[in-house]
């Protein structure tokens, strides 16, 4: 007995499954609207596979294709942008899009051929994949994922361009170019359709995963508020440093628990992050040892030069003013300064760092302790001015 299948059902089928997948990642990572984006692609396409098969013939349903087709294209576009952590369509693109489609709908009761009608919402379709395509030229580094998804852009605006013409054949209407069968047309086009929304969901439910893996890493190797290195993954570089010369430098914001008792900890959150982006202007690896410490590792840099370091980021913090806080309030921090390498290791040079930082706090805070001679180089740099 033979089984025939509908093409327009199978494909339907298949792209249900995809947009059940898409829903069912989307709910176990909690990513992002690049995969709402997809799966709203995935309905579209859907939807218009079965206006093709059932209700191409009326003005409804070629009303329907009007919208749906490039529908489909600006939610694909819109999916890969998100995916990539670029802007979506912006406005100005937005109004073109939408008097593309609104010149074919108006054709329809005009009674213009279909031929005519067709071509402004396939023209919508090719600028709003030209305008993913040069987002996505802005890029200065793509990887491997980025680059497969800028092809499969590229194809598409190219096949939407191509097929333009051609598109009344599905409809069942003649076009000036009678270059193929209508059914062979119909199936290569059913072939390519399926073709490349499979690859986009795959590609983007790829890079959707591959940027959820590479969130949850940079959460687990850094600090939430300030972005720098937490303890273990400090202590991590620490160890793979240990053979290369330098200094480590311990910081303490000075009377850190008064700034959040009297001004909230909001503001606490923003001093600390403040200090944290300074030492990531001065240091190699900046790391939070936890609450108001911090930690810096300056490789190939001799005490002396770690110090002045120090010394620079002490006089930058200083100089900060928080509104909240008020013009005449300075904060301070406290810095305890280390060589580690040339036979000492980084657990002595830690604790000669914290030793110095201790020496600074109880010599009056607001200043910098190394560990050779314990004195303070702002004093030094006081008496040498």
């Amino acid at each position: 007995m033979q089984i025939l299948v509908d093409l327009h059902l199978v494909v339907f089928g298949l792209l249900s499954a995809l947009a059940a997948i898409c829903v069912a990642v989307h709910i176990a990572l909690k990513a992002g609207s690049a995969l709402a984006w997809l799966a709203a692609t995935l309905a579209c396409v859907g939807a218009e596979t079965l206006v093709f098969r059932y209700a191409a013939q009326s003005d409804a349903g070629i009303a329907a294709i009007s919208l749906l087709v490039p529908l489909a294209y600006l939610c694909a576009g819109n999916a890969i942008r998100q995916s990539l952590k670029l802007e979506i369509a912006n406005g100005r693109q937005l109004w073109v899009f939408a008097g593309l489609i609104g010149l074919s709908l108006l054709m329809i009761p005009a009674g213009a051929p279909i031929f005519y009608q067709c071509i402004p919402f396939q023209l919508a379709g090719v600028y709003i994949f030209y305008e993913a395509i040069r987002i996505q030229m802005r890029q200065r580094y793509r990887s491997l994922i980025d680059n497969a998804l800028l092809l499969l852009c590229f194809c598409s605006m190219i096949g939407v361009a191509i097929r333009a013409p051609m598109f009344p054949l599905l409809l069942g209407e003649p076009t000036p170019f009678q270059v193929m069968n209508v059914d062979i047309f119909e199936s290569i086009f059913i072939n390519a359709l399926s073709l490349l929304t499979s690859g986009l969901a795959i590609l983007l439910v790829a890079k959707i995963v591959a940027n959820v893996i590479a969130l949850h890493k940079h959460r687990a190797e850094h600090d939430d508020l300030t972005g720098l290195l937490n303890r273990r993954m400090f202590d991590e570089v620490a160890k793979q440093v240990e053979e290369v010369a330098g200094s480590v430098v311990m910081c303490d914001i000075d009377r850190f628990k008064t700034v959040n008792d009297v001004h909230g900890h909001q503001v606490g959150d923003d001093v600390i992050r403040t200090f944290a982006f300074i030492l990531t202007l001065y240091g190699d690896y900046a790391g939070r040892m936890g609450g108001e410490e911090f930690a810096l590792l300056l490789v190939d840099t001799p005490q002396e030069e770690a110090a002045l370091i120090a010394e620079a980021i002490r006089l930058e913090f200083h100089q900060f003013r928080h509104p909240a806080i008020g013009e005449e309030a300075a904060l301070s921090a406290s810095f305890g300064v280390a060589s580690f390498g040339g036979g000492q290791n980084m657990k002595t040079a830690f604790q000669q760092a914290d030793k110095a930082l201790y020496r600074a706090k109880k010599r009056g805070r607001n200043q910098v302790c190394r560990e050779e001679t314990s004195s303070s180089v702002r004093s030094g740099l006081e008496k040498a001015a």
